[in-house]
């Protein structure tokens, strides 16, 4: 017999241990802070939008999803391993389907739902899962890419490069949690509430992981990593369109690799990459995964 248990904070150490038994190709990147960042501290987030669906005594599977006015997004869904190709994916789709339109909802996308997401997609290698969206009316909207940075292979030292900057008047500095008055609205004016969000949900670091490019204005330039779930994530980054030219986002970037490299860690994966060039160029950027974006009608 199957039932539902919606999903609450205290079950965070339960939804890692399943996610970080059953995402094959992430398994062990997943811990309890950065979910509750992504899933209870959305400000959209409804608890009977994410549930565990329990056969027996066993967790078989899990989904997480948020409305965001009549749209929805599906941000984490995932079956155990015993328990694929016996119907339990496609039990808990039509059961959050159901839930959504219950709500209101119109139209359901595909894991991208910034600016709390755990994945920018569903990563295509997921077979299974792609399969499962597929069969169930999901339609392909578009593909986003990942890359990736070797961090062994640099020391990303920018200290001459910053050194002119200085002499323009133009500085880079790590952020304090401080700071958050200042870089939220500039964020959000040059690009959007979401990235501003995403951008403050690095103040919660320690240290905080937002660099920024000041003059005598103020704020001109930004880059931010280790805002999703998986440590090591670049993103989002930008620069005030009328200081582009100077070099900034190429610094930027760099402080940001060689902050993660100090920390330890053997490789950067950038999100939802934009200038696939411009990595490739700058840090020796690979691609490194593809994501499907995928909306259905409901």
């Amino acid at each position: 017999m199957t039932d539902y248990i919606e999903l609450y904070p205290e079950h965070l150490a339960q939804i890692t241990d399943f996610c970080n038994r059953n995402f094959d190709l992430h398994r062990g990147l997943y811990a309890t802070e950065p979910l509750r960042r992504t899933i209870f501290d959305d400000s959209d987030q409804k608890g009977e939008h994410g549930f565990f669906l329990r056969d027996g005594n066993d967790i078989a599977g899990v989904m997480v999803g948020v409305q965001r006015g009549n749209e929805a997004w599906l941000k984490l869904f995932a079956v155990d391993h015993s328990r694929r190709r016996s119907g339990i994916g496609g039990k808990m789709l039509r059961e959050i389907e159901d839930r959504f339109r219950a709500g209101g909802v119109e139209r359901v996308h595909t894991l991208n739902s910034s600016p709390c997401f755990v994945m920018p997609g569903l990563d295509v290698r997921y077979t299974e899962a792609f399969c499962l969206l597929q069969a169930h009316g999901y339609e392909l909207d578009r593909y986003v890419h990942n890359m990736e940075v070797d961090l062994s292979t640099s020391d990303f030292d920018t200290g001459e490069a910053e050194s002119a900057l200085a002499s323009q008047g133009i500085t880079i500095r790590r952020m304090i949690r401080e700071d958050e008055p200042a870089l939220r609205p500039w964020v959000q004016r040059n690009w959007s509430q979401n990235w501003a969000t995403e951008a403050c949900n690095s103040l919660q670091n320690d240290p905080v992981t937002t660099f920024v490019a000041e003059n005598d204005r103020g704020i001109i330039g930004f880059a931010t990593y280790d805002v999703m779930v998986m440590p090591g994530s670049f993103g989002p980054t930008g620069v005030e369109e009328s200081m582009r030219g100077l070099g900034l986002g190429k610094i930027l970037l760099l402080r940001c690799l060689a902050d993660m490299k100090a920390k330890g860690y053997r490789r950067c994966e950038i999100i939802w990459v934009g200038p696939i060039a411009f990595y490739a160029h700058t840090a020796g950027a690979r691609i490194c995964s593809t994501f499907m974006h995928s909306t259905k009608v409901l």
